[in-house]
């Protein structure tokens, strides 16, 4: 938890960050979506100490990870479900120690839980 939030503390100071959100679902499944000014600025953030800090340690801690990156014309953060249909199809899985059944055919179940959904804003 303490990762995450430096995590979250540079992603609302960097330059480009224009809005994200992060969701615990059930089952301690953690979503994070961030939408950026452009690929220069949200690579600057990925490779900020805070954010590489914590992905070092992720393989430790998870036992799914996937990420993928996509355009779009509207600047507005898509809702849980497209998020979870495009990770599905198109996401790229992590290497993690210990691996879930549905690791890497990305059988991920939908988003059941929102209520646990938090917002961030550019500083």
């Amino acid at each position: 938890m303490m990762a995450n939030e430096a995590s979250i503390k540079q992603l609302s100071r960097t330059k480009g960050f224009v809005e994200g959100k992060e969701l615990m679902d059930k089952g301690l499944t953690f979503w994070t979506i961030t939408l950026w000014n452009s690929d220069a600025d949200m690579k600057g953030f990925r490779n900020s100490i805070p954010h590489r800090k914590a992905m070092q340690k992720l393989p430790g801690w998870c036992s799914e990870a996937t990420y993928t990156h996509w355009l779009q014309e509207e600047p507005l953060l898509p809702a849980w479900n497209t998020i979870h249909e495009k990770i599905v199809k198109e996401g790229i899985v992590t290497k993690v120690r210990h691996p879930s059944q549905h690791h890497s055919s990305k059988l991920f179940p939908p988003v059941k839980w929102a209520r646990t959904e938090r917002a961030f804003k550019p500083k």
